[in-house]
């Protein structure tokens, strides 16, 4: 097939969930033998042009990077006019809502949406992220911009041929439009468990071989509930010395959780590292014990990051949001928890902590679950016949 991928945002605007699932599907359909486009916004460093493993990425130029504006819609659409034809476009794959003025271009090729996050679940993540007068003065502004983005989808997602859900709420949330549920991916040839990368890693972080780690990884902020997850280890460690933890990412809390470790928990050891692109993190899993997840927000379930401690055998501690149901195998890959539960996150560490069998054992589960359900290829073949088999009930319709 030749597809044409549409997002405001690709790896080489950041390092993000968003960046990486992009970037995995891009390179997977390529593997696979599709011909893929790649159309984004301007490139930092002003490219405009660009091949990546084969693949040609086309940096739309006087469009701001990494961000919608009037200027990307007339871009994009423009493109598209000229390029959909000459190039043979058979389907228009659109992360988020990046192809949006694409959407009413005459003899476009099929549209398809995936989306991570809509609606209602996001106002309440917002609501997350931010803290006494912050969040009084940003919320009403924030929650608005959703409900506009709401109200101007409507007719892209009326259009649309295919809403590919990245989780099962979302998929609930959008069952009046063409709705798909196709989870997130990841490379299980890449996460893996790793003894070598493990004592090395440990070896360069300073970390004693009978310390047992608790990792997290992501934006540094309220919502991803890092400082709920610093808290829980900061107890679990006055009783198991043993305890320290990795925290990889950059976030508007990031010194400031350092210096709540420095001068309140001063017993919790505490790694922290600056986001590493998606090359570096398997070398931060392969070192770690138990992975911690306790964010506050609406999330696609699983995350890319808990996607990527399953596959390295990492048994994991979540909280459980609406996204995150509990029909998907979670008592044998992890425990979960209330949303900004404390005491019960601080619990469930506890009981890993002192129970090294049950690790072991959640941990296998785990890498058997992502290789069986969510590795690259199998998520993007399906996504792929989802695609051809859409197409072929327009022709025949």
């Amino acid at each position: 097939m030749v597809i044409c991928i549409v997002a405001r945002r690709i790896w080489a605007h950041g390092f993000g969930g968003i960046e990486t699932y992009c970037r995995s599907i891009v390179e997977e359909l390529a593997r696979q033998g599709h011909t893929v486009h790649v159309v984004t916004t301007s490139h930092p460093s002003g490219l405009t042009d660009q091949i990546h493993q084969g693949v040609h990425i086309s940096y739309l130029q006087g469009t701001p990077p990494g961000n919608y504006s009037r200027a990307w819609w007339h871009a994009s659409r423009e493109w598209g006019k000229k390029s959909f034809s000459v190039l043979g476009v058979e389907a228009i794959l659109s992360m988020s809502m990046a192809g949006q003025a694409m959407a009413g271009i005459p003899d476009a090729p099929p549209l398809f949406l995936v989306i991570h996050g809509y609606g209602w679940p996001q106002i309440r993540s917002f609501w997350h992220d931010s803290r006494g007068l912050r969040k009084v003065v940003r919320f009403p502004r924030d929650a608005m911009w959703v409900i506009a983005r709401m109200v101007s989808a409507q007719g892209t997602l009326r259009r649309a041929a295919g809403i590919i859900a990245a989780s099962q709420e979302l998929n609930r949330l959008l069952r009046r439009y063409r709705t798909h549920f196709v989870p997130n991916m990841v490379d299980t040839t890449q996460f893996r468990p790793d003894p070598v990368a493990r004592a090395n890693t440990r070896l360069g972080l300073g970390i004693p071989d009978g310390d047992l780690v608790a990792l997290m990884v992501g934006t540094v902020n309220w919502q991803k509930g890092f400082d709920l997850g610093l808290r829980a280890c900061a107890e679990v460690a006055t009783e198991a010395q043993e305890l320290r933890v990795l925290v990889v990412g950059d976030g508007s809390i990031r010194d400031l959780l350092a210096r709540w470790v420095r001068t309140e928990a001063p017993h919790l050891a505490v790694n922290f590292i600056r986001s590493q692109p998606n090359e570096a993190l398997p070398l931060y899993y392969a070192a770690s014990d138990i992975f911690l997840f306790p964010s506050r927000r609406e999330e696609s379930w699983p995350t890319l990051v808990m996607l990527e401690a399953m596959a390295t055998g990492l048994p994991m501690i979540w909280s459980r949001h609406g996204s995150s149901p509990p029909s998907l195998r979670h008592p044998s890959t992890g425990l979960v928890t209330p949303v900004n539960d404390l005491r019960g996150f601080t619990d469930a560490l506890r009981m890993l902590v002192r129970d090294p069998v049950r690790r072991q054992a959640l941990g296998l589960a785990a890498r058997q679950f992502a290789e069986e359900t969510f590795d690259t290829r199998i998520v993007v073949a399906r996504l792929v016949d989802i695609i051809k088999a859409t197409i072929q009930a327009y022709e025949v319709a």
